[in-house]
């Protein structure tokens, strides 16, 4: 603020500033010299004299500062001291007491001087916080009217520079993955920025008219920034820095909300074509599958005959099985399903599914059944469909001729069906994609360029998981792959 260099103490000032100071004392000196001469025409004695004196000190330490009022309550001392202190015209006091009035009156001006300018200087530093608060607070609206479609950064700095007054802003974010804010990898424009997240250090550099602040979420360290070419203060740096960090926060998280918004629209579309197309397919499938087994019926078919029959059989079975796991899958996704518990074994679900995989697969299955396992209230009908997808997921992704172990488990609240498959080549799912592989759609890296699939039998799995209370994980090693599905253990009595 203007003025505001004047106002500090004597000893913070530059020297060009004390020089103005004491210049502005001078200037002011003759004022005490012209009030002395006025009362001494006048004609009036020493205490009204000093008392008029007193009133110009007071008002020259309001006005312009201590510094000032100190000249002029000095060179008022020694024209009370000349004109109104006998002997007249001279330096000299002759009666003691007079020395006490002249002492009396320069302490009272000192004192008084003193005082108003802690008020003056109180003042100005209220008056310098409210500033303070009209920029934040114009800050803080401005940054809620940040366009989300153009680079928050940018528009920041914007902003800074125009509220603030500041010649230069720059910014560097943390694991950046949007083009909305900052680049991730420094560059020239913000390298300071990235530094000083780096040192992770704030600082303020008042010969280069330089702030610099890290900015924190909390305990986080999420960026740096730096203000060049201001006034500095320190105080509205670091809220400047705190409200940049919440500005970058906020525009990640409105970014993560629009893109989760259109994944949920993308996935009620699918979703929604997947059950037109299911149901489209199996009224036309149901009418081949019938006329292919009757077809199969009739005895007086050539063997090239039947051999074209039964692939057409075979095949129009596996598009019933998918379009029936289409139409699971949209049922699951749309929450229409629902649970029809029964009294049933998990070892004979799994029993049924080995026995309707192709002989080669069916062979190379190794079933380990405790001798103690018990009977679970589940849905027979969705459990053997999880088991399903699993059994064909590590019969297509396992190496040719290995054995494809499953193994149940059961403890006092689940019951754990694991199928293993051995690992073709050693390649096991990457560490990043063991989560996501359970996501509609999503077939990993690796699995792209493998056998052929749909990327929806895993979530299938993790879906029917998640409505008996369980849930589908998978292990990896280098040799093997295992993936498991849970079940939650189901007392009917707690509900009857």
């Amino acid at each position: 603020m203007p003025g505001i260099a004047s106002q500090r103490p004597l000893l913070r000032l530059s020297r060009a500033e004390f020089l103005r100071t004491a210049g502005a004392g001078l200037l002011l000196g003759p004022s005490a010299i012209v009030i002395a001469a006025i009362g001494f025409l006048l004609r009036v004695n020493l205490s009204t004299a000093g008392s008029l004196e007193l009133i110009l000190v007071l008002l020259v330490a309001l006005r312009f500062g201590f510094v000032q009022a100190t000249v002029v309550s000095v060179t008022a001392f020694w024209c009370l001291n000349f004109l109104f202190t006998a002997p007249l015209f001279t330096f000299v006091v002759a009666d003691p007491q007079n020395w006490v009035s002249l002492f009396t009156f320069e302490a009272a001006a000192l004192l008084v001087s003193g005082l108003s300018n802690k008020v003056r200087l109180h003042a100005a530093h209220a008056d310098d916080q409210r500033a303070r608060a009209v920029k934040l607070y114009e800050l803080s609206h401005a940054v809620l009217l940040i366009d989300q479609r153009r680079s928050t950064s940018d528009q920041l700095c914007g902003l800074i520079r125009e509220i603030f007054k500041v010649m230069d802003v720059q910014f560097w974010i943390v694991d950046d993955t949007t083009d909305l804010l900052s680049e991730t990898a420094p560059t020239q424009g913000n390298q300071q920025a990235y530094e000083t997240y780096l040192e992770e250090r704030d600082s303020d550099d008042v010969k280069l008219c330089c702030s610099r602040r890290v900015l924190r979420l909390g305990t986080k360290y999420i960026g740096g920034m730096t203000m060049r070419g201001w006034n500095i203060d320190p105080l509205s740096a670091d809220a400047v820095a705190s409200i940049a960090a919440i500005t970058f926060a906020r525009t990640r998280a409105i970014q993560l909300e629009s893109r989760a918004e259109v994944e949920r629209d993308g996935e009620k579309l699918r979703t929604a074509v997947l059950d037109a197309l299911a149901h489209g397919f199996k009224t036309p499938l149901t009418a081949i599958k019938t006329a292919s087994s009757g077809l199969l019926a009739v005895d007086h078919l050539s063997s090239t005959q039947l051999e074209l029959v039964s692939i057409v059989d075979e095949r129009v079975t596996m598009l019933s099985q998918l379009t029936t796991r289409l139409l699971q899958t949209a049922a699951l996704d749309t929450k229409e399903i629902h649970v029809r518990r029964s009294n049933t074994s998990i070892s004979d679900l799994v029993s049924k599914v080995v026995r309707q995989q192709e002989e080669e697969v069916r062979a190379r299955i190794e079933v380990a059944i405790p001798d103690n396992l018990q009977s679970d209230q589940l849905d027979a009908p969705m459990i053997e469909l999880a088991l399903q997808q699993l059994v064909d997921n590590a019969a297509k992704y396992s190496a040719i001729g290995s054995p494809i172990p499953i193994t149940i488990r059961q403890v006092s609240s689940e019951t754990v069906v694991e199928v293993q498959n051995a690992t073709i080549n050693g390649a096991a799912i990457r560490l990043e994609e063991r989560t996501r592989i359970f996501e509609r759609f999503y077939r990993g890296s690796d699995a792209v360029h493998g056998p052929a699939g749909t990327g929806l039998g895993l979530s299938i799995v993790k879906k029917i998981a998640e409505v008996h209370g369980g849930r589908a994980w998978v292990e990896c090693s280098d040799t093997a792959t295992r993936f498991a599905l849970s079940i939650q253990r189901y007392k009917k009595e707690k509900n009857g």
